[in-house]
């Protein structure tokens, strides 16, 4: 008997809490009558600080995104037969810096005007049709937020759960020296690309940790000897400690190479599919800050001292002949896969990522090679290891390059 009470017990308890959350909690905020069409997800990706979306749209007039906890944020899509997105390139959309603590139901939202001219607003549950069921991303320091995006139970819609971080110590940058032990680089007369890759990035850790930036090291100074390489993945490796940590943005530095002298100046390697407003500001202001130019390369070249390369089919075709001839299984690369490793395997699925564990152990993986989260990477080439004036220059003004490098990426960190 006393354990059949003690059941009862629990159980009006139980109903006494939803009520109290019913009554209490759930009806602060009004509920939205849905409509039976629903929005099939079909892709969402987080790229830097920005989210997209991609999916089925609905026949409906002036549709919009909405974040929805009582208030509304709002953010235009774009429609396009049948289908909408909230960006077309990876580096825009939802900016997820901005999104305030909170817990967000997302609709699509359709808005007409009845006959009194009053708004008459429709909304569609949007249904996660990806395999990406839960994406977890951690702000930038200075906000210092944990954002869920997941499923919500009572809408069955997608869901925001913006909260504090307290788990997790996260990184905003990773800065990559490139090369390193017996892997010198580029040399010239006995100068090495490496021993300039260092310094430029503990110049350039140093003034952003002074700005309050948190920044990881893909390698520590005196870390590696010189018959060590880093690895490029598996734990740890190069190209994935950037996942490890959280990080928003990857700055790979590296000098240039060329078999003519005269070929000179700064070449920043990109992802495909971007808004080039930060690559241009950085590239604007290591040349007017430097005082040094734009590269003289043409090859792959989207504007002044911006390039972008993907694979072609003849590199790969390459490719596929190196691993047969070492015995390797080949792997799924495209047309749309970045040819800088650093670039295209930080970048998870947005910048074709593709190296797995086919070839373990002989070859490590990429363990988030599949990854809907990805840091927003950029290749600094910044001088010419062959050029004279280049390499004297970035000798006596490193200062001016990083200098230039932090202005760049400032505005981005304070949210402007």
């Amino acid at each position: 008997m006393k354990k059949v009470l003690f059941i009862l017990l629990i159980l009006m308890i139980m109903f006494g809490g939803y009520l109290l959350y019913d009554n209490l909690i759930a009806n602060r905020i009004p509920k939205l009558t849905t409509e039976e069409e629903v929005v099939n997800l079909d892709e969402i990706i987080v790229y830097g600080t920005h989210l997209s979306l991609h999916g089925t749209s609905v026949n409906d007039e002036n549709l919009d995104l909405v974040l929805y906890n009582g208030d509304f944020l709002a953010y235009d899509i774009n429609i396009d037969d049948n289908e909408f997105n909230v960006s077309n390139l990876l580096n825009e959309g939802i900016d997820l810096e901005k999104i305030p603590v909170g817990t967000y139901c997302a609709f699509l939202r359709s808005s007409t005007k009845d006959d009194n001219d009053k708004d008459v607003y429709r909304y569609y549950i949007i249904k996660n049709n990806t395999e990406y069921k839960e994406t977890e991303y951690y702000t930038f320091s200075n906000v210092r937020n944990k954002i869920l995006i997941s499923t919500d139970d009572y809408y069955e819609t997608m869901m925001f759960d913006v909260s504090e971080n307290k788990e997790k110590d996260v990184y905003d940058v990773v800065i990559d020296p490139g090369h390193g032990g017996m892997d010198s680089g580029a040399s010239k007369n006995g100068t090495r690309e490496a021993d300039y890759t260092m310094k430029i990035a503990m110049n350039l850790k140093k003034k952003l940790e002074a700005k309050g930036v948190t920044v990881k090291l893909t390698r520590e100074e005196d870390q590696l000897s010189s018959n060590e390489t880093l690895p490029d993945y598996g734990t740890h490796g190069r190209a994935v400690i950037s996942h490890e940590v959280h990080a928003k943005y990857v700055f790979s530095i590296h000098l240039n190479s060329n078999s003519y002298a005269s070929v000179h100046g700064i070449e920043i390697y990109t992802p495909d599919n971007i808004n080039y407003d930060f690559a241009n500001s950085l590239a604007s202001n290591v040349v007017s800050m430097a005082d040094t130019a734009y590269s003289t390369n043409r090859v792959n070249r989207v504007s002044n001292g911006i390039y972008t390369r993907t694979f072609t089919e003849s590199d790969i075709a390459d490719s596929l002949a190196e691993y047969e001839k070492k015995n390797l299984k080949a792997y799924e690369m495209t047309t749309k896969s970045n040819y800088y490793f650093m670039i295209r395997e930080t970048g998870g699925i947005m910048t074709g990522a593709y190296v797995d564990d086919r070839n373990a152990p002989k070859r490590l993986g990429n363990p988030y090679y599949k990854s809907n989260i990805g840091s927003e990477t950029y290749l600094l080439e910044l001088a010419y290891l062959t050029n004279t004036s280049d390499i004297e220059n970035i000798t006596n003004n490193m200062d001016k390059y990083t200098d230039a490098i932090v202005k760049s990426f400032m505005p981005i960190f304070n949210g402007e």
